[in-house]
């Protein structure tokens, strides 16, 4: 079973067939140089690319003009407005705690037999890499969302939301898989406002009664929901315990620390 955008495959009318290809790695590019006179090759390093997708999917009519039916409304849920394959959030059964992006990728042709249509479904994530359901401060006690069949530690500490912050502080956070580049967002007043974790840190002009959300991943800064010219370098969190430093004074903020637990 797979789970695009929130629906499940079933209820386009098909059922996934057994032998689908759902690869552990993603294509790599090995980086090499031959050198004259020097054994072997020089590594530069593998870049990483894209994962492929492949599942077989059948649906059971004997009327073709349902089967019909039914290839139309996939590919109108596949595609976007302008007839461009469109990004789709992807969930397997047998891992329901995370999701790939991915769009469909090459031409699709059914087979039609007697009293059933068979079809291959071809996706590709860009983004090879699969993420968290949920943001990692919503990993808590009592979640409606987060149920058993997830693969969280009980141990996984997150900051449950939004903290306030009125003095400088070490917030402890856990990461699961690999490092991320999380989401700042804050809302309040500080002046000198610094936080750091391990090697990386940014910092913040004074500030009164203001929103900021800065965003390492895409490396961008708003402040009050406008773009600004603040320029910020790398800043991850790395995979297990996190102490995040916050220095400053007359410090009067809420801070909520955003980001996907991501894996291989």
């Amino acid at each position: 079973m797979i789970i695009l955008d929130g629906k499940n495959i079933s209820e386009f009318g098909f059922e996934v067939e057994p032998g689908h290809e759902d690869p552990i790695t993603p294509n790599m590019e090995r980086k090499t140089l031959a050198i004259p006179g020097r054994p072997g090759l020089w590594d530069f390093g593998s870049e990483i690319r894209e994962k492929p997708f492949s599942f077989p999917i059948k649906i059971m009519d004997r009327f073709h003009d349902n089967m019909q039916q039914a290839y139309n409304e996939l590919v109108a849920f596949l595609f976007d407005e302008y007839g461009q394959p469109r990004e789709i959030k992807m969930v397997r059964e047998y891992e329901p705690d995370k999701f790939y992006m991915v769009k469909v990728v090459q031409q699709m042709i059914p087979e039609r037999p007697a009293e059933d249509g068979t079809l291959n479904l071809p996706f590709v994530a860009d983004d090879s890499y699969k993420y968290s359901n949920v943001f990692a401060d919503e990993v808590t006690w009592g979640s409606e969302e987060i149920t058993f069949e997830y693969h969280y530690l009980l141990g996984h500490e997150s900051l449950g939301g939004s903290v306030n912050i009125t003095s400088p502080q070490i917030l402890n956070l856990s990461v699961e898989g690999l490092a991320v580049q999380p989401i700042f967002e804050i809302e309040g007043s500080a002046n000198n406002l610094t936080i750091s974790c391990g090697k990386y840190s940014f910092a913040l002009p004074n500030f009164t009664n203001t929103s900021w959300s800065i965003d390492f991943e895409k490396y961008v800064v708003f402040k009050n929901g406008e773009d600004t010219m603040i320029e910020i370098r790398k800043f991850y969190l790395m995979p297990g315990d996190n102490q995040v430093r916050i220095n400053g004074n007359n410090i009067n903020i809420d801070m909520r620390i955003k980001f996907r637990d991501k894996y291989n």
